[in-house]
């Protein structure tokens, strides 16, 4: 995940250029087709057009109190790294899966684009929003969903005794992480207008998880963990400043006291997610979409 630093989440998560993205990561999905998903502790199981409260009960009319002041969502696009992107496992991305469940929700179709690229950094997402065709694309999407973050740490720092408890060794990296948040988020405001919505995630981990985490040594796991909740902060904190939604992937994958292990939701490289991690991660978006608008 860690482009032009000595990890990366997918060993190869590297922006190389926007044309040669916009050739390969332009993936329309649509709601039929999508192969069965892993539960969370990692047996088979049917696929569900995800998310029971998004499919229980029949569509909302136009017009209904639970619709008022919220159009259809007609187009999801996904932007940020490997983890939209899908790299690491054989699946459907989460991007996929929200569009999927949105259109089971709604009764009606849902087109769904995906510029999401491995080792993409936060500065590398601003540099797409330069591409003309990028740019359509976001001003044209109904629903955004953006995870990007991780790639702008290297990941030697978190067993360096120097960094201590406050991070001091990503101070430069996480002040530039959450500039780079506000202006992203800015320019995709801007190009968007003041009809469709935003969703920034967090991380479950920068860095390795679950066993392949734990197999590094305590201190690997207990660096990562606390740089991980740093950037989460930051994206957080991002999102919050300007009005859009923010998924917790942390509590969804490690549960509200941070200590649940979530091996099985993680793909066989311990970095990515696996096919339990993307149902969950979409199901977490689509809970944040069902809460309040930050925009009112």
């Amino acid at each position: 995940m860690f482009s032009g630093y000595a990890h990366q989440r997918s060993r190869s998560r590297r922006f190389g250029t926007a044309v040669t993205i916009l050739a390969t990561a332009l993936t329309s999905v649509t709601a039929a087709g999508a192969p069965d998903v892993a539960s969370a502790s990692g047996a088979p199981r049917a696929h569900t057009a995800l998310a029971a409260p998004w499919t229980a009960g029949p569509p909302e009319a136009a017009g209904s109190p639970a619709s008022e002041g919220r159009r259809a969502v007609e187009s999801v696009l996904g932007l940020g790294d490997s983890v939209p992107a899908g790299s690491g496992c054989d699946c459907v991305s989460y991007v996929a899966l929200v569009a999927e469940a949105l259109s089971a929700r709604q009764g009606t179709p849902v087109a769904g684009s995906n510029l999401a690229a491995a080792g993409l950094t936060t500065q590398g997402l601003l540099d797409m929003l330069d591409d003309d065709t990028v740019r359509a694309g976001v001003a044209g999407a109904d629903l955004t969903v953006i995870t990007i973050g991780a790639n702008d740490f290297a990941e030697e720092g978190v067993e360096d005794d120097s960094c201590g408890v406050d991070l001091a060794c990503y101070g430069t990296e996480l002040a530039r992480l959450r500039a780079n948040m506000d202006t992203l988020l800015s320019r995709i405001h801007a190009l968007r207008g003041p009809g469709g919505r935003v969703v920034v995630t967090g991380y479950w981990n920068v860095f390795l998880d679950g066993a392949a985490g734990r197999a590094r040594g305590p201190k690997y796991a207990a660096g990562s963990d606390r740089l991980t909740m740093a950037v989460n902060a930051a994206l957080a904190a991002s999102a919050a400043a300007s009005g859009v939604l923010f998924a917790d992937l942390y509590t969804a994958f490690k549960g509200e006291d941070g200590t649940r292990d979530d091996t099985a939701l993680l793909a066989a490289d311990g970095d990515h997610p696996g096919a339990a991690g993307h149902r969950l991660i979409a199901e977490t978006v689509l809970s944040a979409l069902a809460g309040p608008d930050p925009r009112r």
